[in-house]
């Protein structure tokens, strides 16, 4: 039995979740620019998967989740032992000033699993937030220091690096990113440990030096919540 990796199914695997990720319809051409490979290949794998009810196709041919991507949701969500020890810990602990966000990596890009809002209820955040680049995310920051410079280093543009490696040298040091953004807001994050996954607050504005380190322990608390079952 071969050892190698099945290509098919990864890129199956991607297809779907970059379709999933979009938040909208999208055709062949553009998802295979944005996989890397050919429109051809797309367009069969979408095909495949829209004879299990995976996807569906518009009026304009564009591909959409199908209705078996609830099925799935479904089963992911009960699946992920992340998922269900850290809900009822985040709506316990977790201010309710302050944005409060959990995610993990994927492809140098954010998926969060967990957005809320100063006010918003379970529900808005559980219905996710648009996936961001790593680069650009304090929570990307924080768990791209697990990774090798040399590697990072060629993913990224010279400007996205200049951004990313402070923080990660940052996460290095002292275990967690507090991102002073230039519009005066403040951002913080700490991977969760075996869970590859990382805790962030933000949505804090023109704070002072001793609020931001109220702030950060307090990330350091709930992180701890999150984590003792592990």
């Amino acid at each position: 039995m071969s050892s190698q990796p099945n290509q098919s199914l990864i890129d199956g695997i991607r297809c779907l979740q970059y379709l999933v990720s979009s938040g909208r319809a999208i055709g062949c051409r553009e998802l295979a620019r944005l996989m890397g490979i050919n429109t051809t290949r797309v367009n069969r794998l979408l095909m495949t998967m829209a004879s299990i009810g995976l996807t569906m196709q518009d009026a304009q041919r564009r591909y959409l989740p199908g209705p078996g991507i609830h099925a799935l949701a479904a089963q992911a969500i009960r699946g992920s032992t992340l998922f269900s020890q850290a809900l009822p810990l985040l709506e316990r602990y977790a201010p309710k000033d302050i944005v409060v966000a959990m995610g993990v990596l994927w492809e140098d890009q954010v998926i969060y699993i967990y957005h809320s809002k100063p006010g918003s209820q379970v529900s808005q955040a559980l219905a996710g937030f648009h996936m961001l680049p790593a680069w650009q995310s304090v929570i990307g920051m924080s768990l791209l220091a697990a990774e090798n410079d040399d590697e990072l280093q060629k993913r990224f543009t010279d400007e996205q690096w200049q951004r990313l490696g402070p923080h990660v040298a940052l996460q290095r040091q002292h275990g967690h990113v507090v991102w002073h953004h230039d519009d005066g807001e403040v951002s913080m994050a700490k991977p969760l440990g075996v869970h590859s996954a990382a805790l962030a607050f933000a949505g804090m504005w023109n704070i002072e030096d001793a609020e931001v380190e109220i702030r950060l322990q307090a990330l350091h608390t709930l992180v701890s919540h999150l984590t003792e079952k592990a």
